[in-house]
């Protein structure tokens, strides 16, 4: 039940209503698209920990384990052209094995507060369970729900993986804040 509240408090007072006028309105612990990172993390801090998750060395990704908060980690991705501007944000809540299930509930309740929130300010489409491109095996499965926002400066991501073993990450609930030219460029060079 205190998860179920905390994800309520998410919805209701980490998104900006759906009058928003572009992806950049939106936050996750604060941060939004277009921010730079350097303003919530050292430089040194992103440097040390930063890593490539795509076949491109393009943009980098930095993670940092949160306590005290609704998400248990955040994650920021950014051209890796030494002004750390956050193109991609996002937050997670992690699962083990036993627990998953719990994974589908909470993304239902969110998935109904994002279809009110988005309703006529972005288009939805649900993706349904599949296999995971970042999993050669195809044996990683989860649920997958976009809204891309109608002024096209980007898209919002719900989603629900569960993980395999030899993948070696924590199966987790995932919102990701995308903006337009890191999205586009996934779409056609990142994998």
């Amino acid at each position: 039940m205190k998860k179920l509240l905390e994800i309520l408090f998410f919805i209701l007072f980490l998104i900006t209503p759906s009058w928003a006028d572009d992806i950049r309105e939106f936050e996750i612990e604060g941060m939004s698209i277009g921010d730079s990172a350097l303003d919530f993390f050292s430089e040194s801090e992103i440097k040390n920990n930063m890593r490539y998750m795509y076949k491109s060395k393009k943009y980098a990704m930095f993670g940092k384990d949160l306590k005290n908060s609704i998400y248990e980690g955040v994650f920021i991705e950014f051209k890796d052209n030494g002004k750390y501007i956050i193109e991609s944000l996002i937050g997670k809540i992690f699962y083990n094995n036993k627990d998953f299930n719990k994974c589908f509930k909470q993304e239902g309740v969110i998935l109904s507060e994002l279809k009110n929130l988005f309703a006529k300010s972005a288009s939805y489409k649900d993706h349904g369970i599949n296999s995971h491109e970042g999993d050669p095996s195809g044996k990683s499965k989860g649920s997958w729900h976009t809204f891309k926002l109608n002024d096209g400066s980007g898209w919002i991501y719900l989603e629900c993986m569960n993980w395999t073993e030899e993948i070696g990450y924590y199966d987790n609930l995932r919102i990701t804040i995308l903006g337009s030219e890191f999205g586009k460029w996934l779409r056609t060079e990142g994998y």
